[in-house]
């Protein structure tokens, strides 16, 4: 290796630790907020709509600007992009810290999500672009997910205490003040991610990363089954916090421990992932699937928090397992020049999947309660578990 070589590689793992720290930063900060505006309209309103509501005003700008978030993060320059967007973001902290009422909340939330809808497929871009090997990029896109769930991980529970402590505007405040320093790293940045262009074959259009997932052997299989484990995924997510605090009698601290269990799972899974050497491609995010749902069946069951933690680890597991090779096999199959745009179209069915399930969790908790609410979201999970696991011929089932 050259010493040209080996500078550049040096100051691309300096640079990744950098976008490291500012994952692990916000993704923290950014479920402490979460948790606070979560537990704010659960003891505001005491509705499983309202939940439901907040999580579709964080989750749709996510489906209904896909196409034209990718395409800026493709057509300028990344870093930028992404600068731009945490700059926005701290500011929409601010403003959910100080405004009074559901309906304002509601209505930041919704950019809010647009923001964020910015930040993960950009980073996930600019883990494909800092190192040219794919190996190398592959464990770049891992990082990002290891340390995005360890902050998610540690974020309910530092949310859930403060709120304990000082109600749910401190969270919000924090969270503000912690996405503007990123803001900063982002803009000390030397590596950058010029425009992308795209090939003939797929094109340059907006669209071009939905078409792809749509249209490439090894992906289109994928987004139906990953979609309804995603949707019961999020049906959990809407009647967690009514199992938590009512049914569990657990309070905030104990929904807060929920949610840390099941993303310490999560970064398990992510570890994990690559390591499992039978299992590739769908059938091994298949499996993920599955575990997942095991652990929604027994926490629905379960008579105590003692219980219920575990299951919710184990699922974590599952999950980050499933969400880490899914994104593995779409960025093994996707060109570089690709990447915003397809990372941005796989958030934008992740991001529809979650809305479709936090719908029906909001449906579904009056008749069914928390813990029917969680044996169903179970049910549909290991459905889309088993739907891929299911063999195929051809480069679909593959890795």
């Amino acid at each position: 290796m050259s010493a040209s070589q080996s500078s550049l590689e040096l100051r691309a793992h300096s640079e990744l630790r950098r976008l490291l720290s500012i994952s692990l930063v916000m993704a923290a900060t950014g479920a402490c907020a979460e948790v606070a505006l979560v537990l704010r309209l659960t003891y505001a309103t005491g509705s499983g709509w309202v939940v439901a509501g907040l999580w579709l005003a964080t989750t749709l700008p996510a489906v209904l600007l896909a196409p034209w978030i990718g395409a800026t993060l493709d057509r300028y320059e990344t870093v930028f992009v992404l600068s731009g967007a945490a700059l926005i973001q701290a500011c929409l902290d601010l403003g959910l810290a100080l405004v009074p009422g559901v309906a304002p909340v509601l209505v930041l939330c919704v950019a809010l999500g647009a923001s964020a809808a910015t930040m993960v497929p950009g980073l996930y871009a600019l883990a494909g672009a800092l190192f040219a090997e794919e190996k190398a990029s592959s464990s770049a896109l891992t990082g990002f997910q290891v340390t995005h769930w360890a902050g998610a991980t540690a974020g309910p529970i530092l949310g859930a205490s403060l709120v304990f402590l000082s109600g749910t505007r401190v969270p919000l405040l924090i969270d503000s003040c912690s996405v503007a320093s990123c803001f900063l790293l982002l803009r000390r940045m030397r590596m950058r991610r010029p425009p992308q262009a795209g090939s003939r074959e797929n094109g340059d259009s907006a669209w071009a990363g939905l078409r792809l997932l749509a249209e490439a052997p090894g992906l289109r299989s994928l987004v139906l089954p990953v979609s309804l484990v995603i949707a019961a995924l999020n049906l959990a997510v809407v009647v967690e916090v009514f199992l938590a605090t009512r049914v569990l009698h657990g309070g905030s601290l104990g929904y807060g421990l929920m949610v840390s269990f099941w993303g310490g799972g999560m970064i398990a899974g992510a570890l994990l992932a690559p390591r499992v050497a039978r299992l590739k491609g769908l059938p091994l995010i298949g499996a993920g699937g599955l575990l997942a749902a095991v652990g929604l069946a027994v926490a629905g069951a379960g008579p105590s928090l003692s219980l219920v933690l575990p299951a919710y680890l184990l699922g974590g597991v599952g999950n980050g397992v499933e969400a880490n090779a899914a994104r593995q096999l779409i960025q093994s199959r996707t060109p570089t020049a690709l990447h915003g745009r397809v990372f941005a179209a796989y958030l934008a069915v992740g991001s529809g999947a979650a809305a479709l399930g936090t719908v029906a969790g909001g449906a579904v908790f009056g008749p069914l309660g928390a813990r029917g609410g969680m044996e169903l979201a179970a049910c549909l999970c290991g459905i889309g578990g088993i739907w891929l696991c299911l063999p195929r011929s051809g480069p679909a089932g593959g890795g």
